[in-house]
């Protein structure tokens, strides 16, 4: 262990990445000489992170995600320099850097005994994910731009909103399995688990939808973790993300986050009413 978290310092990148991915398979199997070593492993993530390659950076990321998970105790002290952090490779243009601090958010989110420490970071983290819902670059080129449809009338299909959870993504399950709406799992992740007839599974797996087929990306992280946060924090979330919202309901230019605040939107309200329908059940 003391090896490995040397050679995380090494003058070779390649050598570094693969430090930190072996000491991320040691801790993601709790091996005992990881917790042995748990505050030396900490501080090496720390000095990477400022590491001047894209994949020593991601894999610092994805290390925090897991620690977040295994060891909170141990990021919660220094929880305000991590968000900053986190905050700053949710902005990196590397795609593979943003979607795995995405990540992070959402590990953040679906652990109900974190929502005190993500309450007070909400501010900070609610507009990044708004953010990261626009349509990147790349997504655009592969949208259904062919026929012009102005005339045909919408489908059902067209306009439902789409609400991505960490249920799309195998690695972002809550950890505790009776949790229900109001305590950690995005709404589409706990409709989910209602499902035990196994021709509504084939049909969730065989959606035709082009988006939702496509691979996971920072927008559908973004719009999970978001969608998860708005499950716990419906009323704080609004406050927070309103002056965003109207200014991007607003836009004549830019659709593509017009978009996002209608999904962002429709996430928040949502949140807000199951969290007064859990209320107002717990009153009788």
């Amino acid at each position: 262990m003391p090896e490995f978290i040397k050679f995380t310092a090494h003058s070779s990148a390649k050598i570094r990445n693969h430090s930190l991915s072996s000491l991320y398979s040691l801790a993601s199997v709790h091996a005992p000489q990881l917790s042995a070593n748990i505050d030396g492993y900490i501080r090496c993530l720390f000095d990477r992170a400022s590491d001047d390659n894209a994949e020593v950076r991601r894999s610092v990321c994805t290390a925090m995600g897991l620690i977040l998970t295994t060891r909170p105790d141990k990021l919660i002290p220094e929880m305000n320099n991590v968000v900053d952090y986190m905050a700053y490779c949710t902005k990196s243009d590397d795609e593979a850097v943003a979607l795995e601090a995405c990540e992070f958010w959402l590990t953040f989110a679906e652990d109900p005994n974190l929502k005190e420490q993500l309450q007070q970071h909400i501010g900070k983290i609610a507009p990044l994910l708004l953010d990261g819902m626009v349509y990147s670059e790349y997504e655009l080129m592969y949208l259904d731009v062919d026929e012009e449809d102005e005339a045909v009338p919408d489908k059902e299909t067209d306009i439902k909103p789409k609400a991505y959870s960490g249920k799309v993504h195998a690695g972002h399950e809550t950890n505790d399995p009776s949790a229900n709406n109001a305590s950690g799992k995005s709404r589409e992740a706990a409709d989910k688990a209602l499902e035990e007839d196994d021709d509504d599974d084939d049909d969730y797996y065989d959606d035709d939808d082009e988006d939702e087929a496509g691979e996971w990306n920072v927008r559908k992280c973004s719009a999970a973790a978001l969608d998860v946060m708005a499950v716990s924090f419906g009323g704080i979330m609004l406050e927070i993300l309103m002056p965003h919202l109207q200014q991007r309901l607003f836009s004549e230019d830019e659709w593509e986050k017009k978009e996002s605040a209608i999904l962002a939107l429709g996430a928040v309200a949502e949140g807000e009413h199951n969290i007064r329908t859990t209320a107002d059940t717990r009153l009788y």
